[in-house]
């Protein structure tokens, strides 16, 4: 288990303005008491009642369902708004698993797939990339990928300092190194020496470093880093994708795709389109785990309207 950083000390977050993420983390805890049918049960009603309560998230992942899923009737994306707010809020929950209970019983149960295409990355010995993507398995992914291979990974940081120290000192419990976009230079090197690293380039970061390319029909702002890095690295570059069994309680899959032999290209389009169809394929195989609430098609080419 690597050190705790300096400035994740909780003593310098006791300020009443934290009080209120300190109540937060506290009903997190007493949910991670819960049996895991009951954190399921949780799961569902919290999803449904974020659900009629709409706001903000309810259009944006309406907008998004209607725009990748073009040719379902209007019942069949109702289904699947309402799936993706139950999964959602059920991967929120599973988070509470990762930072405080005893993971071993989902071990004994994990199923890998294309693993074998992992290890020939591992043995390649020119350091991993693993792409990766924000399906609604969240932190809960981490252990589990942790279980077959050191989680090393690229995260943002928390704008909430607390909840930022928070997550980095559960998340330490499963995982080895991280590093933040100012430390892409260090990632660089780390994986130069053959280590893996997990990083997850699926959000709308804005126009900068970034072509457009489609993903499920939609065209997407994505982010010329992950070919970037490839090329600093020299790295072999595998997918990730990550799901729950919802036929099978307590049972997680983990997917790794074939090695993208021909990737980077020097064309930043095709790169960004092959990622996008490695995704495309894991979002089609349970659509309501992927991360709908999130604004993926912010940024829009230029001239082209508003989406949300």
């Amino acid at each position: 288990m690597r050190p705790i950083e300096p400035k994740y000390y909780y003593r310098q977050f006791l300020h009443p303005r934290y009080w209120g993420t300190w109540l937060t983390i506290s009903v997190m805890y007493l949910i991670s008491l819960l049996p895991y049918k009951g954190k399921l049960w949780l799961g569902e009603k919290l999803g449904l009642l974020l659900l009629r309560l709409g706001g903000s998230r309810r259009h944006t992942a309406q907008t998004n369902i209607r725009a990748c899923f073009p040719d379902w009737s209007d019942a069949e994306q109702q289904k699947l708004l309402r799936e993706t707010f139950i999964s959602n809020a059920t991967g929120y929950i599973e988070n509470t698993i990762a930072w405080w209970n005893d993971l071993q019983p989902f071990y004994d149960k994990l199923e890998v797939e294309g693993k074998e295409h992992f290890d020939e990355a591992v043995r390649r010995g020119k350091g991993v990339l693993v792409i990766g993507a924000h399906f609604s398995i969240m932190d809960f992914a981490l252990p589990l990928f942790n279980y077959i291979s050191t989680f090393n990974y690229m995260y943002r940081p928390q704008n909430n300092k607390l909840l930022d120290a928070f997550l980095e000192r559960r998340r330490r419990r499963n995982s080895g190194a991280h590093f933040n976009k100012r430390q892409t230079r260090d990632m660089v090197e780390f994986i130069k020496q053959g280590n893996v690293v997990w990083y997850g380039p699926d959000q709308d970061l804005g126009n900068k470093h970034c072509v457009f390319a489609p993903l499920m029909g939609v065209q997407t702002a994505c982010l010329t880093t992950p070919a970037w890095i490839a090329r600093e690295t020299g790295a072999t570059v595998i997918q990730l994708s990550q799901f729950r069994d919802t036929e099978r309680p307590g049972v997680y899959r983990l997917v790794f795709t074939e090695i993208l032999e021909d990737y980077p290209c020097d064309d930043e389009v095709a790169n960004a389109t092959t990622l996008n169809q490695g995704l495309e394929r894991a979002i089609r195989r349970d659509p309501a785990q992927y991360l709908w609430l999130h604004r993926r098609f912010k940024t829009r080419p230029e001239g082209e309207a508003k989406f949300y």
